[in-house]
C-alpha cells in the first residue's frame, strides 16, 4: 500500500522547534544591540562625553530623515535577493558581524567637553575669607551675574588640585567677593555663594574641543549613528520578513510573532547597558584617567563587549532559519516597491498609525536616564549601600517593582495575544490598547505633580508600578499586533496582485521604529533645552550629586519633572492618535482567513504540479 499523500491534501509547511529556538535566540541578540543604542548612545552623547542637547537631537532627527529614504531601498534590496538559502536567510549569516562593528563606532568618540581643574572646587568658609585686591592674588576670575560683577578666588593662589598621600585629588576652596565701591566684598549670603559658584564653574570649569576638532566630535557622532542605522535595518528587515517566509500556517505565524515580542524583551539587557558601565570606572582611574576620561572608557569597553555578546547569539538565527515558502522569481525596481506600499491600505493604514504613535518610544529613551537620577542620584553604589557596607533593600524593592511593572505587563500582555487574536478582531484588540494604553500613560505625570515630585514613598511607588504595568501592556500587545497586521498585509498583497515583497512591508516596520525613535529624540532634545538638562549643566548636576544633593529637588526639580513629562504626556497624546487610522482597517480578520486559505491551496496546487513534471 502507498504511503503517499492524496494529491489534494493540503500540506501546510512551517518551522520546527529547533529552527523557531534559534530564530528567538538570534532576536534576543539583535534587541540587545537596539537597546544598546536606544537607550544608551543618547544618555553616552549627552551625559558622558557632553555633546551639546540641541545637537544630539537634530543627529537623531537627521538620521531618521534619512531612514525615511533608505529603510524602503534595504527592503527592495532584500525582496530582489534569490540565493539556495532563500531570501532574507543570507543577511542573517553575514550581516551580524557588520552589526558589531557599526555598533561599537559611535562610542569611539572624544570628549566634546570634559571638568578641569576650576570645576573641582569648593566653597571656603565665609570666617576663613582674607582681604582680596588684584595685587595679593593672581589665581582669580572675575563673574557677571545678575548685572553685578563678582570675583571668584582660589584660597591656595593656584588652580591646580593638590593631592592627598593616596593620590586622590583634593579640591580646592575658593572665596567670592562682590565689586562695589571700588573695592571687594566677601558675599555673606551662603543661596548666593552656591548659585556663584556653580555659574563659575559652568563658565570656566569645562574645557571644550574648539574649532575643527568639535565640529569633527559632533560630525563622527552623526557619520557613525547613520551608518549604525543603515546595517541594523540590513539585518532588521530579513529578521522580521523571515517570519512570513518560516511558515504557511496563520496560527504558527502568530506564535512566532509572539513569542519573538517577548524574546525581544531579553534586549532589556541592552537597557542595562548605562547601569553596567560605571562599574568599570575604576580600572581607568587606576591608570591615571580622570572621572571623566574614565567614565568614558569604561562605557567603550562595556559597549565592546555586550556587542559582541549579542552579535553572536544574533548569528544563530541565521545558522538555525529555514525558508518554507516559496517566491516567484520576479523582481520589482524600488520605484515598484513603492508603488506596491502606497496601494496596499491596510498597510498604509498601519505605517501612518505607527508614526502617530512615535512618542512612545520616548519610554525606552529617557526610562534609563530617569532611574539612575530619580532613584540613584547617578550615583549606584551610593545609594545601593548603607553605611555599614549593606544593601540598601528598601531602594532595590522600589526599583524593582517599577522594573515588574515595566517589563511585566510587557511580557505577559505580548504572550496573551495570539490568544486574546483567537477570540476577538485585530483591529479591534489594536485599537482597544491604543485608546485604553493612553490612560496610565498619562496619569504617571498626574501622580508625579500631585506627589509633588516625590513618588519614593511606598504608596506611590506601588501604584505608579500599575500605571506603568498597564502602560507597558498595552505597548506589548500593539507591539505583536502591529508585526502580525503587517505579515497580513503582505498576503494581502499576494493575493490582491500575485506580488510578495515581505522585505518592502518589513522595511515599513524597521521605519516605523527608528522614525519613532527619532521623532521622540527629537522631543526629548527640545524639552532638555527648555529645562537647561544639557552638556554642562548635567556635569554641574553629576557634580552637585556627589557632593550630596538631591535629584528630586535641584534646581527646583524642574529635570526630574521634566523626565517624567516625557514618559507621560506625549505618549498618550501618541496612543490616542495612533487609533485614528486604523478605526475602519481596512482588511478584517474574516477576509483574511479567506486569503491564507486560497494562499495555500495555490502553492500546494504549485508544488503538486511540480512533483508531476519531476516524475
Amino acid at each position: 500500500m502507498s504511503n503517499s499523500k492524496p494529491r489534494n491534501a493540503l500540506n501546510v509547511r512551517t518551522y520546527s522547534k529547533g529552527e523557531l529556538a534559534g530564530y528567538l535566540v538570534g532576536l534576543s541578540g539583535q534587541n540587545i544591540i537596539y537597546n544598546i543604542i536606544a537607550t544608551g548612545l543618547a544618555f553616552y552623547f549627552q551625559s558622558v562625553i557632553f555633546i551639546p542637547a540641541i545637537a544630539c537631537s537634530l543627529i537623531f532627527a537627521l538620521a531618521r530623515v534619512w531612514d525615511a529614504i533608505n529603510d524602503p531601498m534595504m527592503g527592495s534590496i532584500v525582496d530582489k535577493t534569490r540565493t539556495k538559502w532563500g531570501k532574507c536567510k543570507p543577511y542573517l549569516l553575514f550581516v551580524p558581524a557588520a552589526v558589531c562593528l557599526t555598533t561599537i563606532l559611535p562610542f569611539v568618540n572624544s570628549m566634546y567637553a570634559w571638568p578641569n581643574d576650576m570645576h573641582e572646587v569648593e566653597l571656603q568658609d565665609v570666617s576663613a575669607y582674607t582681604a582680596f585686591s588684584a595685587d595679593s592674588f593672581s589665581a582669580y576670575e572675575t563673574l557677571t551675574y545678575d548685572d553685578a560683577e563678582y570675583v571668584v578666588v582660589s584660597a591656595a593662589d593656584t588652580w591646580e588640585l593638590s593631592q592627598d598621600s593616596e593620590g586622590n585629588k583634593i579640591p580646592t576652596k575658593v572665596m567670592i567677593y562682590q565689586a562695589e565701591n571700588g573695592g571687594y566684598t566677601a558675599v555673606a549670603d551662603a543661596a548666593l555663594r552656591s548659585t556663584l559658584l556653580e555659574e563659575f564653574q559652568n563658565e570656566y570649569g569645562f574645557t571644550k574641543a574648539s574649532g575643527g576638532k568639535g565640529a569633527m566630535i559632533i560630525a563622527w557622532a552623526a557619520f557613525s549613528y547613520v551608518l549604525w542605522g543603515m546595517t541594523y535595518t540590513i539585518g532588521d528587515i530579513p529578521l522580521w520578513g523571515v517570519t512570513s517566509l518560516m511558515t504557511e500556517d496563520q496560527n504558527d505565524r502568530a506564535k512566532a510573532l509572539s513569542l519573538a515580542r517577548i524574546f525581544a524583551n531579553v534586549g532589556a539587557i541592552g537597557m542595562m547597558f548605562t547601569f553596567i558601565a560605571p562599574n568599570f570606572n575604576g580600572i581607568f582611574i587606576k591608570q591615571g584617567m580622570d572621572e571623566a576620561h574614565a567614565l568614558r572608557a569604561s562605557y567603550i569597553l562595556t559597549a565592546v563587549i555586550l556587542t559582541v555578546v549579542a552579535s553572536l547569539m544574533f548569528e544563530v538565527a541565521g545558522l538555525s532559519v529555514k525558508e518554507k515558502v516559496s517566491q516567484s522569481k520576479e523582481t520589482y525596481t524600488i520605484k515598484d516597491n513603492f508603488r506596491i506600499m502606497a496601494r496596499n491600505k491596510p498597510f498604509r493604514q498601519i505605517l501612518i498609525s505607527g508614526v502617530l504613535r512615535s512618542p512612545i518610544q520616548l519610554l525606552s529613551i529617557v526610562a534609563m536616564t530617569l532611574v539612575m537620577y530619580y532613584f540613584f542620584n547617578n550615583n549606584l553604589d551610593a545609594t545601593l549601600k548603607t553605611a555599614d557596607g549593606g544593601f540598601n533593600i528598601a531602594i532595590i524593592l522600589k526599583v524593582l517593582i517599577m522594573v515588574i511593572g515595566i517589563f511585566g505587563g510587557m511580557i505577559g500582555v505580548s504572550a496573551m495575544v495570539p490568544a486574546l487574536a483567537r477570540g476577538f478582531e485585530k483591529k479591534k484588540l489594536y485599537n482597544f490598547f491604543s485608546l485604553v494604553g493612553a490612560i496610565p500613560f498619562a496619569l504617571l505625570f498626574i501622580c508625579f505633580k500631585i506627589s509633588g515630585g516625590d513618588i519614593l514613598g511606598w504608596g506611590w511607588i506601588v501604584v505608579m508600578g500599575i500605571l506603568f504595568f498597564m502602560a507597558s501592556a498595552s505597548m506589548g500587545a500593539l507591539n505583536v499586533l502591529q508585526s502580525v497586521m503587517i505579515a497580513d498585509c503582505v498576503d494581502y498583497e499576494e493575493y490582491t496582485n500575485g506580488v510578495r515583497t515581505d522585505g518592502v512591508f518589513f522595511s515599513g516596520q524597521s521605519f516605523i521604529t527608528k522614525l519613532s525613535a527619532g521623532i521622540a529624540s527629537l522631543i526629548s532634545g527640545a524639552v532638555y533645552a527648555i529645562v537647561g538638562f544639557s552638556d554642562k549643566n548635567i556635569a554641574l548636576l553629576n557634580n552637585a550629586l556627589l557632593s550630596g544633593a538631591d535629584f528630586k529637588t535641584y534646581g527646583d526639580g524642574k529635570f526630574a519633572a521634566a523626565m517624567f513629562f516625557l514618559v507621560s504626556i506625549p505618549p498618550a497624546i501618541g496612543m490616542v492618535l495612533s487609533a485614528i487610522p486604523t478605526l475602519k482597517y481596512a482588511l478584517t480578520d474574516k477576509e483574511h482567513t479567506k486569503i491564507l486559505e486560497a494562499l495555500n491551496e495555490r502553492r500546494e496546487s504549485a508544488r503538486q504540479e511540480s512533483e508531476t513534471v519531476a516524475e
